[in-house]
């Protein structure tokens, strides 16, 4: 078929649809208008996802196929809600929200077409594709063998090793994402091909290894590749710079010539995903397209940003800047006090009204790591040390309490991983009860597929599911704890024994509080602050955790490399002060630092906070950025 082509006509309509939005600079309008296969390389908070949604009204007005479609492809279930949630404001964009098209991840996209397809045409059956579980079920079989297990208590690597098996290739190679198998021919390189072997038979997959039964399924049927180019003739994929070289290429395996692929990205803002291969990766071509204005922040942040930009046009402000950015200098010794100091900057900055307005968050590039020798302000746990817990040895996943708090990042969009942590949370409960229906299971996830072939009330154990993992709160407090276990009782009664009381339920050995103290996510992650009767909470986290985000006020804070083992921002202060310029050449290290600062600098609207240690930030330095407008300011 023909894909439709926008025109001048068809942005002209666009701003009555969209009445609140404006497409009128050259930039965002030559994305509009481009019909063709073309990358479009944006700057952090330039509304690329917008601008690709508008693409998708316009198109969706004028599309007439009713077998073909459009496929938007995107990496986090986030980015795909919010395309689908703006898609869903108007009757021609809901259009498609349904066949012949297809908005979704790209493991969504390569699970339906390909790899489900040719499993069950193998007769394979899959009973799940989780990592967690995967790698749960994975140790367990490890530890059955006296070699594995010997090796793993000798060696920290091994267990990573076990856990990240899964298949590659069209070949279906068993490799491990975490680390080298072991030598064939040696004692341990068989059991660990055989641990592989048996929870494939036993349906439980790594999500990568979807990727490999996809490529298989295209290697021995290849017109599979005209049927999925006639199936979607255009393709949008956003945050392309997270794709990994294994995505691309069996991206290229899945769609032809024919097809028109539009890729959306930042290239400078490629922090994340497996590095194997990234010297094959093609975003952005030569004649990307950009948008290099940034809605989020005003020319000073962008000044900042722009300075530790690796590639591409430098980034512009079209905000207002509210605030002149602030470094914080700390003696060693008040390492601990940073964030609270920066609370306290945010508080002078902003009235009640204004905070309400967006969230306040402090960031490191590195949660952990081996760097004692450094001088403080090398990870994260020097500043917080209260994130540790999240890793505490008496608070690990496999115990009841710890599974209600949950490891996941709190205000998570998608409860699905929290409904995972409390569904084997109830699986342990059962088993401990010993009743029936858990008898045979080997794993919580068979648990909802035994209740229906028994009979068992599947809406109320899944209602159960879902009001446990919206409330973590209560687990950290005798009295809330003591009321779970009440709700639990009554819920859980018709699959429990029929002699088990409420008394003897609640004496079970699993309720049993480890000796750490189980603590919220709330309390490990939010740095709250109370000054002249006021209060801010401050969410403390990883990079990482944070990318994508939108923020009032960032604190940024400095970080010891890894491999590089040098300080982020006492080698960016130079280049963001104006007294060096980046060199070219350096190495891949060193640039992936500047990476990391210039997606973290990018994330607030109004205040941008960096914290160096004084040992590691000259006067030279410092006075040049007061030049600029800086304030300083310095930890007593």
């Amino acid at each position: 078929m023909t894909v439709p082509t926008i025109t001048e006509l068809d942005l002209e309509a666009l701003a009555t649809l969209t009445p609140d939005l404006n497409f009128e600079d050259d930039e965002r309008r030559a994305v509009l208008l481009e019909n063709q296969s073309r990358d479009i390389n944006a700057a952090p908070g330039s509304g690329k996802t917008t601008v690709l949604a508008a693409k998708l009204l316009i198109l969706a007005r004028k599309w007439e196929a009713a077998r073909s479609g459009i496929c938007v492809l995107s990496h986090t279930n986030v980015t795909r809600d919010e395309i689908q949630r703006r898609l869903g404001k108007s009757i021609e964009g809901s259009r498609l929200l349904t066949y012949p098209h297809f908005i979704g991840t790209i493991h969504a996209l390569v699970n339906y077409f390909l790899a489900l397809p040719y499993l069950r045409s193998q007769n394979v059956e899959v009973n799940i594709i989780d990592n967690d579980v995967f790698s749960r079920q994975a140790l367990t079989l490890a530890r059955m063998n006296w070699s594995l297990r010997t090796w793993m208590d000798k060696n920290v690597s091994v267990a990573p090793m076990v856990q990240g098996l899964i298949f590659s290739g069209a070949e279906l190679k068993i490799i491990s994402e975490s680390g080298n198998l072991p030598k064939e021919g040696s004692k341990t390189h068989p059991v660990i091909q055989s641990i592989k072997a048996r929870l494939a038979n036993e349906g439980i997959f790594r999500y990568a290894d979807m990727f490999a039964f996809a490529e298989k399924l295209l290697t021995n049927t290849p017109e599979i590749r005209a049927h999925m180019s006639r199936r979607f003739p255009i393709v949008f994929i956003d945050e392309m710079q997270d794709t990994s070289w294994e995505q691309e290429r069996l991206l290229q395996l899945m769609f032809d010539e024919t097809v028109i692929i539009q890729r959306f990205g930042d290239i400078n803002q490629r922090i994340l995903g497996n590095t194997q291969g990234a010297e094959n990766l093609t975003f952005p071509k030569a004649d990307a397209l950009p948008i290099s204005t940034s809605k989020r922040f005003g020319p000073s942040i962008a000044q900042v940003v722009a300075s530790t930009q690796v590639s591409g046009v430098p980034v512009s402000g079209d905000g207002v800047d509210r605030h002149a950015p602030m470094l914080l200098v700390y003696p060693t010794e008040q390492v601990s006090q940073v964030i609270a100091v920066f609370g306290a900057k945010v508080l002078e900055r902003f009235d009640e009204t204004i905070l309400r307005t967006g969230t306040v968050k402090a960031l490191c590039a590195r949660k952990q790591g081996d760097a004692a020798t450094y001088t403080a302000g090398r990870t994260l746990l020097d500043y917080w040390p209260a994130i540790a817990t999240n890793n505490a040895p008496d608070l690990n996943m496999d115990h009841f309490w710890s599974l209600l708090v949950g490891k996941r990042k709190i205000n998570e969009p998608s409860l699905s991983g929290r409904v995972g942590e409390v569904r084997r949370a109830l699986f342990i409960v059962l088993r401990d009860a010993k009743a029936e229906i858990v008898r045979d299971l080997k794993a919580d996830y068979q648990l909802l597929r035994k209740l229906g072939d028994t009979g068992g009330d599947i809406p109320n154990f899944r209602l159960l599911l879902r009001d446990l993992a919206m409330n973590r709160t209560s687990v950290v407090t005798e009295e809330g704890r003591h009321e779970i276990l009440t709700m639990i009782y009554g819920r859980l009664r018709p699959l429990l024994p029929e002699n088990m009381t409420g008394e003897m339920f609640r004496s079970l050995p699993v309720f049993l509080v480890p000796d750490a103290s189980v603590v919220s996510v709330e309390q490990r992650t939010i740095c709250s602050l109370e000054r002249d009767g006021r209060r801010l909470d401050i969410q403390v986290g990883s990079l990482a955790s944070m990318k994508g985000e939108t923020h009032l006020a960032t604190l940024v804070l400095e970080s010891l490399g890894h491999p590089s083992r040098r300080f982020d921002i006492e080698a960016a202060l130079p280049v963001i002060a104006g007294l060096e310029v980046r060199k070219e050449n350096m190495p891949e290290g060193h640039l992936a630092q500047f990476r990391n600062l210039y997606v973290a600098m990018s994330r607030p609207t109004s205040f941008l906070c960096l914290a160096v240690n004084a040992e590691r930030v000259t006067e030279e330095c410092k006075m040049a950025l007061i030049r600029q407008g800086w304030n300083i300011n310095y930890l007593a």
